[in-house]
């Protein structure tokens, strides 16, 4: 049975329109949730990673009103939380399937996820109400990567290891409509209208933009992603790897979330390198710390993303801190601009605020990182579970907790 630890006040505070300095600086884990998995596991295959750490959260999600999240707690289990009160509850297993990526979608009692367990890799659809599977989405020939529901209707979107990217509607089980081989391993995700879809690829550094309502044409937008700061560790340069994208709510921005030292922020539009966002600690890292020659995708994926006002990044790491980069642009400017430095390096942005590990001792790396999207409130997940909180000034735990 899960263990929690409560420091502060465990109801999500008011809905904001905007996170401030103060409001995220100020952010505690409110609660912690320990021994979610009671036993060891065995490894999942293409996630070497869960051999050495098997009790871990691969993925977290929160419903549109922000009252419900759901976790996918290590490779074969998932939990319902009460947002609000902090409080889980119900646990459901997928011990058949395998389940990564857990999404909800429009509806708080449903989810879509992906599976981990067989070689069809379908992607299935769950409803929490009565425990019950209500639909199977099968095309995939390799691991799903990438599962992003469309905001506007029952669309999904979903990419991965085999290299295509396919929308799916949550009443039909075919895809109806597929974009094959963009090059290697993809992952991909909608704007907020609906209407356009990004694509990533590590193997080929690309980024293509595309209309749904055109998808079996070439790409409307497309550029590489040409980091120089690259070339200083070696020739030819290692190819980060591409483990998310995903759209800033205001539309300007796109966030290339990569398994190594520094995620990237894009300009939505151009897509040019606005940021090489550093000062973490990649998720490729062994359970040593340890980074390889080439860059691996390590347990990174979902550790990454924006704040529901645009106006933050904010990211996990493999020493277990949270990081913020406020990526608010100048006095009168609408977004960032570029800026290129010596030798044509992209600028970059070191993390506004560093919530260090040691505010959650024993955590691990903190592999998943999700906003409610309707309260100040965080998800963070590793080893353990946490609900995190703006802390008021009274409440703050003392240096070191």
């Amino acid at each position: 049975m899960a263990q929690s630890s409560s420091k502060n006040p465990s109801t999500a505070g008011p809905s904001t329109t905007g996170l401030t300095k103060n409001v995220v600086s100020a952010f505690r884990p409110a609660k912690v949730f320990k021994n979610l998995i009671e036993a060891p596991q065995t490894a999942v295959k293409g996630d070497p990673w869960l051999t050495h750490s098997p009790k871990s959260i691969t993925s977290i999600s929160f419903d549109e009103t922000g009252e419900r999240c759901v976790t996918a707690v290590g490779d074969e289990t998932f939990m319902l939380w009460d947002a609000r009160k902090g409080k889980k509850q119900k646990t459901f297993f997928s011990k058949k399937y395998g389940i990564s990526l857990a999404r909800f979608t429009h509806r708080s009692a449903n989810i879509i996820h992906a599976s981990t367990r067989l070689e069809d890799h379908a992607i299935r659809y769950h409803s929490m109400h009565d425990n019950t599977y209500l639909s199977y989405f099968r095309g995939h020939t390799g691991r799903v990567r990438s599962l992003h529901m469309c905001p506007t209707d029952d669309a999904f979107l979903s990419a991965g290891d085999d290299g295509t990217v396919r929308i799916w509607d949550l009443r039909a089980p075919s895809c109806r409509a597929l974009l094959n081989d963009v090059g290697g391993t993809a992952v991909a995700a909608f704007d907020n209208s609906g209407l356009v879809f990004a694509v990533a690829c590590f193997q080929t550094q690309t980024i293509m933009l595309y209309a749904v309502s055109s998808m079996d044409h070439s790409p409307f937008h497309y550029a590489a992603l040409i980091d120089p700061a690259l070339s200083e560790i070696s020739m030819p340069p290692p190819k980060p790897i591409y483990t998310s994208i995903a759209f800033s709510n205001d539309g300007n921005y796109l966030l290339i979330g990569t398994s190594s030292d520094a995620h990237y922020l894009v300009d939505a539009f151009d897509l040019v390198i606005l940021r090489r966002l550093v000062g973490h600690q990649g998720l490729e890292r062994d359970k040593d710390g340890q980074k390889g020659i080439i860059p691996r995708r390590g347990a990174s994926g979902e550790e990454v993303c924006f704040t529901g006002d645009s106006k933050w990044v904010v990211s996990g790491s493999a020493d277990g801190a949270v990081v913020f980069w406020d990526i608010s642009p100048e006095m009168g400017k609408e977004k960032l601009e570029v800026i290129i430095g010596e030798r044509g390096k992209v600028a970059e942005l070191l993390p506004t605020i560093r919530l260090e590990a040691s505010a959650n001792a024993g955590f691990g790396p903190s592999r998943s990182v999700r906003m409610n999207p309707r309260y100040a409130m965080m998800g963070v997940g590793g080893e353990e579970f946490s609900m995190w909180l703006p802390a008021k000034e009274e409440d703050k735990p003392p240096e070191g907790w």
